[in-house]
């Protein structure tokens, strides 16, 4: 009798081993696509001092950002960093909040600081409201825009920049000269 019980035992043991075993081989062979899609079925994701680089037609991308929360196919940041590098200039962008939809492939950032560096100079940038697509590839300003260094400054309630760096005012712009120091 003390033998069949021993060997019960034993029997169970090694059946909850193989049981464990199976489960966890399962878990390690989830499909990456499965996985991809339950994360995009959750309701709700939140990530912290999420960082990334990325290549973009030659240009190199570095974004930096404390706070990420997906909603849906909303993606929230807050406090975001962009960096672009191209031909030996860097794009410098700060988003106080910012959105991007999967589905519609665009961004928006609000509270807009930044800076664009030229051949000749850097020049500072500041916009409520910045918005990208990537269907027409442009950073548009639709709430305005306002660009300035140390010698001027011109405002803009509407305007555009495409990807040569070239700046187009939608709705006519303002520029004022600063007497340069003696």
């Amino acid at each position: 009798m003390k033998i069949k019980k021993s060997f019960l035992v034993l029997a169970m043991a090694i059946f909850c081993v193989g049981l464990l075993a199976r489960y966890a081989f399962r878990d390690i062979r989830l499909d990456v696509d499965l996985l991809r899609e339950s994360l995009e079925r959750m309701p709700g994701l939140v990530l912290e001092n999420l960082e990334f680089e990325r290549e973009i037609s030659g240009d190199l991308w570095r974004v930096r950002v404390p706070l990420v929360e997906r909603r849906d196919d909303k993606i929230e940041v807050r406090s975001v960093d962009v960096r672009r590098l191209t031909d030996g200039r860097e794009w410098y962008f700060w988003g106080a909040r910012g959105f991007y939809s999967e589905k519609a492939e665009s961004a928006d950032l609000l509270s807009l600081l930044g800076t664009l560096e030229t051949d000749t100079r850097v020049l500072n940038l500041e916009s409520p409201w910045l918005s990208w697509s990537r269907d027409e590839n442009e950073f548009l300003f639709p709430r305005g825009l306002t660009i300035y260094d140390a010698e001027f400054i011109l405002q803009s309630d509407a305007a555009s920049v495409d990807a040569s760096g070239t700046v187009l005012l939608g709705k006519g712009g303002v520029i004022r000269w600063r007497k340069a120091p003696e």
